[in-house]
């Protein structure tokens, strides 16, 4: 009975349980900073996106946290990282209802951050959800209370800020209120935690060093190795889990973190083999592929698992593709898969894998492709994991081309249709696409991109050019706009272009005319603007682009009329590049 009343578990607790029920939290002074980088945030938020989109029903679990009664309120002992990263993100999703006046979902994620309660003399006090120690705390409160905030001074406050603006970009993705809310009630509903208390912080202590020290959990990953190894039929064990752990290092970098999950590698190599598999199932996809008869397991996945040889091979395919996967993530492969990889899509991965086995040809017509499709989705800010249902079924069409080659010619006509579905969408977007902050890998790309059919001269060193500057100048009193609609113009697609960076820091807020003179020795992309342009020759891939391009130097002032002149020509060029098979 005394052991019950030291420690006891709360078990399986949501988001909303946690953070919107009878309890508080305090970080204690003797916890280290707050440390979480962009990246521990994406992969976060990017896991909990994807477990909602391949089914919004289904549970998704962050892992346990250990507290420690107090008086008040309870000690965080294991879990500030993620703890302070949820509060986070509720904050920045109140800030954005309050941006939309929607009372009603204000009011219903304010009470996750902190809540109206009377002191012991009945005056009613704000008390914050989560209380971080002295030296951080008011800051952390003006943070979640969307208040102006002071210069950090301590390490947690500058990660705090830069956790608190990388929610508000993976936010952004949710461009309509209801795909924000549908995200928001997932995260409250489906995500769990387990929620571990013990009355004593020493103990709080023992228990969370005994989790980090055996492992918390373990992931289908984990699983999976302790399945193949029991499907082993004799004292092949150690070479078996040694070949494993080679396969986990090829994915893992110089510092020990992984370079990706390894449950996204795994789900990736499964439907690139043509079969669909959500990472929470991984471990039963091939649980059940283990029942099947051998002839079966063969043809799904080309070994069977209950042999010593079926499982080595595996294994062995498992490290080599890894291999090929670790390469094309590192952004080093090929020109149109870096590309995808530069705007952030995993998903082409799938491709890649599907594709080791053609010919030069043949995968540089996939990866063009792809690179399209993924431009059309990403031009859109459309949800790439909807177009996953189809794109394993041409990965393994294009998989099993080696032994039927017709199947390489209908997954092109799959990709192909793929494309054409989006293409009037993406084109429209492209013309009314206008650069926010969140947005300039995006825009650098499309416009190196653009300029790179004209000329063919590599444009990554180049930088973004605003033509009208975004600091309205006395040389632009001829624009008339209101402040909001030269915002608007500024930011749109026809008013940037490239320029290398020696020209882009001399022009600054210059007028138009002083701006002409450096245009007139950039590349194609910028000089066209100024100047009639030609090749000196006929009927190359460049004289194609200029020639769909059609688009004539100014003449007079840079004002609406040419802006949006020029986003028109913009997406006649675009659908060259993007949209001609």
């Amino acid at each position: 009975m005394s052991n019950s009343k030291q420690f006891y578990s709360d078990g399986l607790v949501n988001i909303e349980r946690l953070l919107n029920g009878q309890d508080y939290y305090e970080i204690p002074v003797l916890q280290r900073n707050y440390v979480w980088s962009k990246d521990n945030i994406k992969n976060l938020m990017t896991d909990i996106k994807e477990s909602m989109d391949e089914d919004l029903t289904q549970d998704y679990f962050i892992g346990s946290m250990v507290f420690s009664e107090g008086k008040d309120r309870k000690i965080v002992v294991d879990g500030q990282q993620r703890i302070t990263t949820l509060s986070l993100i509720f904050a920045v999703a109140v800030a954005r209802f309050k941006e939309d006046e929607d009372t009603d979902y204000i009011g219903l994620y304010s009470s996750y951050l902190y809540k109206k309660t009377p002191d012991d003399d009945g005056v009613i006090q704000s008390m914050n959800r989560l209380k971080h120690h002295d030296r951080d705390n008011h800051f952390f409160t003006e943070l979640i209370s969307n208040n102006a905030i002071g210069t950090s001074v301590t390490t947690s406050q500058t990660n705090m800020v830069t956790a608190r603006e990388t929610i508000e970009d993976e936010l952004s993705s949710f461009k309509e209120d209801h795909e924000l809310k549908r995200f928001m009630n997932y995260l409250a509903k489906r995500v769990h935690i387990v929620s571990m208390v013990t009355s004593d912080l020493n103990m709080a202590f023992r228990i969370f060093e005994t989790l980090n020290d055996r492992g918390a959990k373990l992931q289908p990953e984990d699983l999976l190795k302790n399945m193949l190894l029991r499907n082993l039929s004799d004292g092949s064990y150690d070479q078996v889990a040694k070949s494993w752990d080679n396969f986990i290092n090829v994915l893992t970098s110089d510092n020990g973190k992984l370079l990706v999950p390894t449950s996204t590698f795994l789900k990736h190599y499964v439907m690139s083999k043509g079969d669909m598999v959500q990472k929470a199932k991984l471990y039963k996809w091939f649980d059940d592929l283990t029942q099947l008869p051998a002839e079966n397991q063969i043809k799904l996945l080309g070994y069977e698992l209950n042999t010593n040889e079926g499982i080595n091979a595996f294994i062995s395919e498992l490290e080599e593709e890894a291999k090929i996967y670790a390469k094309a993530l590192s952004g080093n492969f090929e020109e149109s898969i870096d590309n995808c990889i530069a705007l952030g899509v995993k998903q082409v991965l799938i491709m890649v894998l599907a594709s080791k086995k053609l010919d030069e040809t043949k995968r540089k017509k996939v990866f063009t492709l792809m690179e399209s499709l993924i431009f059309s989705y990403v031009i859109t800010a459309s949800r790439f994991n909807v177009v996953e249902k189809s794109l394993f079924k041409i990965a393994g069409k294009i998989r099993s081309a080696d032994a039927k080659p017709a199947l390489f010619d209908e997954a092109i006509e799959d990709i192909e249709a793929l494309i054409l579905e989006k293409k009037e969408q993406a084109l429209t977007a492209l013309v009314e696409f206008k650069m926010k902050k969140s947005d300039r890998k995006k825009a650098k790309y499309i416009l190196s991109k653009l300029g790179e059919s004209l000329d063919d001269i590599d444009h990554s060193g180049f930088t973004i050019e605003h033509i009208m500057p975004e600091e309205k100048s006395a040389g632009w009193k001829h624009v008339k706009e209101s402040a909001e609609d030269y915002e608007a113009l500024v930011s749109s697609i026809g008013n940037l272009t490239l320029i290398n960076p020696s020209g882009n820091s001399s022009l600054k807020n210059k007028d138009f005319d002083s701006k002409r003179q450096v245009y007139s020795n950039q590349t194609m992309l910028t000089k066209t603007i100024v100047e009639s342009v030609y090749t000196g020759t006929k009927n190359t891939k460049h004289d194609k682009a200029i020639k769909a391009f059609n688009y004539d130097r100014v003449s007079g002032a840079w004002n609406k009329r040419e802006i949006e002149r020029r986003a028109k020509a913009l997406r006649d060029l675009a659908e060259h590049i993007w949209f001609k098979f």
